[in-house]
């Protein structure tokens, strides 16, 4: 429980929140005869001037019906198993969970008395509005503002003549909500005052029926009385205060489908995933991991008048093993921490040595100071034709990885090769195709004597330059 959490006569208060996303939110309305927020409904065309003409219908016609919804800065009383509290809904967890109701389409789903399958037709809403800002309905002076309305035109003939002749006071909404302790003081003792402490704060043993008409809500109208954890076990779910892990040493409760907390039977409480919570006096004893729980085995019971009935538990299981049966108390299957026993052939029975103890089916139970201290799976270790599979997944790997270097000697070879003859045709394509003028002539200079003088001089002049 919070440190700083407030309280109401000794009772804690906490705030019932609605996540804009997620699936907390209002689920449905009930039509009830004892609503929680303390506050009855009209049947009317216009409000009745006295509280006590309630159900006075003023137009038979029109078959309207006007209530609270949920009362704003109101404590309601509940109770879960040995856990009491108060839960407040403010302001603006109404408008977000309001909101939320229409958008999901639920404002014409309705049921009675909080019981499944009780949903009516012929209930539909024509008006929903939250308190304030001018919003003031006649006869309900005393609700806060930020509380949540809704009126119904009840088509319905069974509902409505339940309505008239007073079965059906008032409105109840089902929902999902998280709950947080309630740690502004100063706001718990401006509400208190607010309602001049006119507010349900009745004692279970002093309510009868009606309470238990409610049981049914408990379980679907709060994701969490408190901040609080669970976990489903083949016993039930088992729910603890706060939002760590589970712990040894840790109280646990039990929570039946009403919602309702009980302090759990000593035992083992085992998890889906196959964790064995050990519980006694209320609290967690200890914590195993069933992930290596070895299976017992029936064992041989001894022969009459050998063993006296205290020395083997009539809840015994053994299991064989290598150095003859080991045995444990109880029925579930052995674990680490179990204390573990052998008989000898005059029925005597003694801790277990230490030691492994081998199973036929490859399971080393690692035994010290009589307990178990280990249980060791053969089946997760690799078979030597495993390993072979794996060398030769290993030489393929090698060979492969070789494989692809050459490859990359090679291209890197022809990469450099291409750049060397990008290179010649790049120094190709600087020379001219065809010689100069005077190339040319030097070139011709070098040949034969052209027979004519004037022609040969000219050609030994342009060499010579």
């Amino acid at each position: 429980m919070a440190k700083n959490i407030v309280t109401i006569d000794g009772i804690p208060v906490y705030q019932a929140l609605v996540e804009a996303e997620g699936d907390t939110g209002m689920l449905r309305i009930s039509l009830v005869d004892d609503p929680a927020v303390q506050s009855n409904f009209l049947a009317f065309k216009k409000a009745a001037p006295e509280r006590a003409q309630l159900y006075a219908v003023q137009d038979e016609e029109k078959r309207l019906v006007l209530g609270v919804v949920m009362r704003a800065d109101y404590p309601i009383y509940r109770r879960d198993g040995d856990f009491e509290y108060y839960i407040i809904y403010k302001a603006d967890t109404i408008r977000t969970m309001a909101e939320k109701y229409l958008v999901e389409g639920r404002q014409n789903e309705v049921n009675t008395m909080h019981e499944e399958g009780s949903e009516v037709e012929g209930v539909q809403m024509v008006q929903y509005f939250i308190k304030g800002a001018g919003l003031s309905p006649d006869g309900f002076e005393d609700i806060a503002d930020g509380s949540l309305f809704a009126e119904f035109h009840v088509v319905n003939d069974d509902v409505w003549a339940a309505i008239k002749d007073g079965t059906y006071k008032g409105f109840s909404l089902e929902g999902i909500f998280d709950a947080v302790p309630e740690d502004n003081k100063d706001y718990v003792e401006a509400v208190v005052e607010a309602v001049a402490g006119k507010f349900s704060n009745e004692k279970p043993n002093q309510k009868n029926k009606k309470m238990a008409k409610f049981k049914g809500l408990m379980g679907r109208i709060l994701r969490a009385v408190l901040e609080f954890g669970n976990v489903t076990t083949d016993k039930g779910v088992l729910a603890w205060d706060g939002e760590e892990d589970l712990k040894a040493g840790d109280a646990v409760y039990l929570v039946d489908e009403n919602g309702e907390r009980s302090t759990p039977e000593d035992g083992v409480y085992t998890t889906a995933d196959g964790k064995a919570i050990t519980v006694t006096g209320g609290k967690v004893a200890s914590i195993d991991d069933a992930a290596a729980e070895v299976a017992p085995t029936e064992g041989e019971k001894p022969a009459e008048g050998e063993q006296a009935a205290e020395e083997t538990p009539a809840e015994g299981k053994s299991v064989a093993t290598d150095k003859g049966s080991l045995e444990w108390d109880g029925e579930d299957d052995l674990k680490a921490g179990d204390a573990v026993y052998i008989t000898d052939e005059e029925g005597n029975r003694t801790a277990a040595p230490d030691g492994d103890y081998t199973t036929e089916d490859g399971k080393v139970i690692v035994v010290v100071d009589g307990k178990v201290a280990e249980i060791k799976d053969a089946s997760a270790e690799v078979a030597p034709q495993e390993e072979d599979e794996l060398a030769r997944t290993r030489e393929a790997k090698d060979a492969a990885e070789a494989k692809v270097a050459g490859l990359e000697a090679k291209v890197a070879e022809l990469e450099a090769e291409v750049e060397s003859l990008k290179a010649k045709l790049t120094e190709a394509q600087r020379k001219p195709a065809a010689m100069s003028a005077h190339d040319q002539i030097v070139s011709d200079g070098e040949r034969e004597s052209t027979g004519s003088k004037g022609m040969d001089a000219i050609a030994r002049l342009m060499a010579a330059k």
